[in-house]
């Protein structure tokens, strides 16, 4: 199998990549707008992903978009957090690539490494990464996409609820795809069969994965 759960966001790619999707950088200055004051969440994240790369010794790293949160300009915020956790990121990954997301306008201009391309879709034999807000210019038989932020509703028989982020594995019968969850903890979630992708629109059947990727529907 090509692809490892990570019981995280995360997965593993053909031992090699690291693939994660919607960092949302510079989302709590719209946090901080609706009156919910949070610290900067970059250290966290990059932290996160420092101790994935450690414990599955990859040197390369995959993010499926929307990097950054805040559209259409680039936020105060997003100035100093994002070229500094492309850095940071650039010290320990020999290859990053990120696919665009609709989030991630003039990203490029943030970008000074060049071992960090920014692309609107990349592909390793028959697999392409892509965001997912946009319908594919290349062809594969199984696309990784980000863009949805899927989460389960979970209720306790005592009627605790709560939401899990889950995978979603999906069939066209033209192509596959797995929508991976969004690596931040700030952003919201869609309910699991909202589908609101060009890819997704024309969807045979699909399954609901745990972070570990067990099967849950």
């Amino acid at each position: 199998m090509f692809i490892d759960f990570t019981n995280t966001e995360a997965i593993i790619f053909k031992k090699q990549y690291l693939v994660i999707s919607d960092l949302h950088i510079g989302i709590e200055k719209e946090l901080l707008q609706k009156g919910i004051n949070i610290p900067a969440q970059t250290q966290s994240i990059y932290s996160r992903i420092k101790q994935l790369k450690a414990r599955y010794n990859v040197s390369k790293l995959i993010i499926t978009g929307d990097f950054k949160h805040n559209v259409p300009r680039v936020s105060y915020i997003e100035l100093k957090e994002v070229p500094m956790l492309l850095q940071k990121l650039s010290n320990i990954f020999k290859k990053i690539v990120i696919t665009k997301g609709n989030h991630d306008g003039s990203l490029e201009k943030l970008n000074d490494n060049p071992n960090i391309i920014i692309v609107r879709e990349f592909r390793v034999g028959k697999v392409v990464f892509l965001h997912g807000h946009t319908r594919p210019r290349l062809k594969g038989k199984l696309y990784i996409l980000g863009h949805h932020h899927f989460a389960i509703n979970i209720k306790s028989s005592i009627g605790e609820s709560f939401y899990e982020k889950v995978f979603v594995y999906g069939e066209t019968g033209e192509y596959d795809f797995l929508i991976l969850p969004a690596f931040s903890n700030l952003v919201g979630f869609w309910e699991v069969g909202k589908f609101h992708g060009p890819l997704t629109k024309d969807i045979d059947s699909y399954n609901v994965l745990a972070l570990d990727g067990t099967l849950l529907l």
